[in-house]
């Protein structure tokens, strides 16, 4: 059964938010402004089958042409077929692999106690926990597309440092890394409530983003084992800002639970932010 995507569509399933990914069934066909909007918006976008499998556009000709020519990819590199890797010590190609290695990338094996996946397993485990949060039942709806935009950011961070990719700046809810910056540093000037000690007072969806908040520092301080050398040179600014503006997009859901005027929308938070770039 063919699903029509249009732009009223898009933005009933997705945030789209600059930069994330969005998974759309395999057999859509699109408008051409739901084309524009995905391309306005440098979204990612994957199709998936009713098999689990998944596929992204093939270069070239569509036919017809609203209806994307697909081919079958990994989940995570969005490569279309397995590459030979090579040890990274001895430079040897592994072609049957021990329990004792695995790929840093597709073409290099390192062994398992290397930082690099320490690094991958803790930004791995913040993933899956994301995931959990999603699944709550009774979630505040509010938190909902901020926390899908957050995971896609997760998993974005994760492909950028397995294919040694530059990650392109992305927002949150549509809040930039700078905005997300002042949002957390001064709540009470721009939200209109003060920094938040987690208390058990704050309740249960305050609580559960607390425990993202935390998971994603620690993840944070594992990528700075990694990407930040014995000469205080960052390797990956763009992965440890990811992260960092991550967190505080956390916090800054948490302070928006607490507040007790209620909700601030997203454009209400730019509107104000905007006011405070006029009076500087």
């Amino acid at each position: 059964m063919t699903t029509f995507v249009t732009e009223d569509w898009l933005r009933g399933h997705f945030t789209l938010s600059e930069g994330s990914e969005i998974h759309l069934p395999a057999d859509s066909r699109m408008t051409p402004s739901a084309r524009e909007l995905i391309d306005g918006r440098r979204l990612k976008v994957k199709f998936q089958d009713r098999q689990g499998r998944l596929f992204v556009e093939a270069e070239g000709a569509k036919t017809p042409p609203e209806q994307p020519r697909l081919k079958a990819v990994h989940g995570l590199t969005s490569r279309d077929r397995a590459e030979a890797a090579a040890c990274e010590l001895c430079r040897q190609e592994v072609s049957r692999k021990p329990d004792t290695l695995t790929h840093l990338n597709a073409h290099v094996m390192v062994a398992k106690n290397d930082p690099r996946l320490a690094f991958r397993a803790r930004l791995d485990a913040t993933i899956a926990l994301a995931v959990r949060l999603q699944t709550e039942p009774d979630l505040r709806a509010e938190m909902k597309g901020w926390l899908a935009d957050i995971r896609s950011l997760l998993g974005n961070i994760m492909r950028a440092d397995v294919l040694d990719q530059p990650l392109d700046g992305q927002s949150v809810a549509g809040l930039t890394a700078d905005d997300l910056h002042r949002l957390s540093h001064n709540p009470l000037r721009y939200i209109g409530h003060d920094h938040v000690v987690p208390d058990v007072v704050h309740g249960r969806d305050v609580a559960l983003l607390n425990l993202l908040r935390t998971d994603i520092r620690e993840t944070e301080i594992a990528a700075a084992q990694v990407f930040i050398d014995i000469r205080f040179q960052v390797l990956r600014p763009d992965i440890m800002q990811a992260l960092n503006r991550l967190s505080s997009a956390v916090y800054v859901l948490m302070v928006l639970c607490v507040r007790e005027e209620g909700w601030l929308d997203v454009e209400q938070l730019k509107r104000t932010l905007e006011a405070e770039n006029h009076a500087d």
